[in-house]
């Protein structure tokens, strides 16, 4: 039996603009953004309407093209393009496929010697990661699917690594819908607090599949691992080290300490192109720090009192000796990771 193709894709490309679901509506409405200007494609990254290490990839090409379109003749596109470049690249600092993109953006860029040029290139260079994130869920599925085996499956997953999080099937996500096409599959889905993406954005795409699920609170993990027979956690990866220290979602630390006091495998599913070939250890691996408000409150709400003291990390970095497996488009690792 194949992998389950099911998919939503998150963003793409029109004739002169980038269609992309607004994920902070979700999953009340279902609102698709029309993005023609290069600075609204900011906020929609800064403000999280797209988020996930390889939608943001694609974002960033995107990005890059409505850069381009807007240049006239009088303008030096190569030197506009890279003041656009910046800023993009520092939106989100520890997705490192942002980074990656930006980088093959500019080698364009410069490779180019007219606007015409640059706009038709950076278009297809967007096409293509595209299409690039796509069949890498698929073979992260497949990976998944020959490591962890066909069967039944209790699994823990935290944040969002669906169509949502990348173009395709998904990451973590990924490997769920691979497996729920081979036996009966069980999700326990952390809401992922500040912002929900859990309970908000993974359990609209698996109910929206079928796929059998339940929403916990984040601190409800440990005693659902140790009740509900959870035998294997899924997550997602912003960033990789050389030696498999992964940065996630804040929380994922958490987990991976949990299920190695449970005794249950941990593993990270992400495509190559969220590992830093550049950075040893997760060490080095710069953590997003995001405004207070988001803890104190949601949805207008409060939840806290007004101008409290806030530690808001996005992500925490999990070390590579809690990590069974690394699951990634080109096969599963295990230790020790030389990635």
């Amino acid at each position: 039996m194949m992998a389950s193709q099911s998919f939503l894709r998150c963003i793409e490309l029109t004739a002169s603009s980038v269609r992309l679901l607004d994920q902070t509506q979700l999953p009340s409405r279902e609102v698709w953004l029309e993005i023609t200007d290069w600075r609204d494609m900011i906020e929609a990254i800064c403000f999280l309407r797209i988020r996930g290490a390889p939608a943001l990839g694609v974002a960033a090409a995107a990005y890059a093209w409505l850069a381009s379109l807007r240049l006239t003749p009088e303008d030096d596109f190569k030197s506009a393009i890279s003041s656009a470049l910046d800023i993009i690249a520092a939106s989100r600092p520890t997705a490192v496929n942002l980074h990656h993109v930006v980088a093959g953006c500019r080698i364009i860029v410069n490779s180019v010697s007219s606007i015409e040029k640059a706009v038709a290139a950076l278009r297809r260079y967007t096409i293509e990661l595209s299409n690039y994130e796509i069949d890498a869920c698929r073979r992260m599925g497949e990976h998944g699917l020959a490591h962890i085996g066909a069967g039944s499956h209790r699994i823990l997953t935290i944040c969002n690594t669906g169509s949502l999080a990348t173009v395709g099937i998904g990451t973590a996500l990924g490997v769920v819908r691979t497996l729920a096409a081979h036996g009966a599959v069980k999700v326990f889905a952390c809401e992922t607090r500040p912002l929900l993406q859990g309970a908000r954005l993974t359990m609209w795409e698996l109910m929206r599949d079928g796929i059998n699920c339940a929403l916990i609170t984040d601190g409800m993990a440990a005693s659902v691992m140790r009740s509900e027979g959870i035998d294997l956690v899924l997550a997602g990866a912003d960033r990789i080290a050389c030696n498999g220290d992964t940065a996630n979602k804040i929380g994922t630390l958490g987990l991976a300490i949990l299920a190695r006091h449970y005794g249950i495998p941990f593993y990270i599913v992400a495509p190559r192109s969220s590992i830093d070939t550049a950075l040893a250890t997760g060490e080095g691996i710069v953590i997003e720090q995001r405004d207070g408000d988001e803890v104190r409150g949601f949805g207008g709400c409060a939840g806290a009192p007004c101008g409290c003291e806030v530690r808001n990390p996005a992500f925490d970095v999990t070390p590579a000796a809690l990590i069974s497996a690394i699951i990634t488009d080109e096969g599963a690792f295990v230790a020790p990771y030389n990635l």
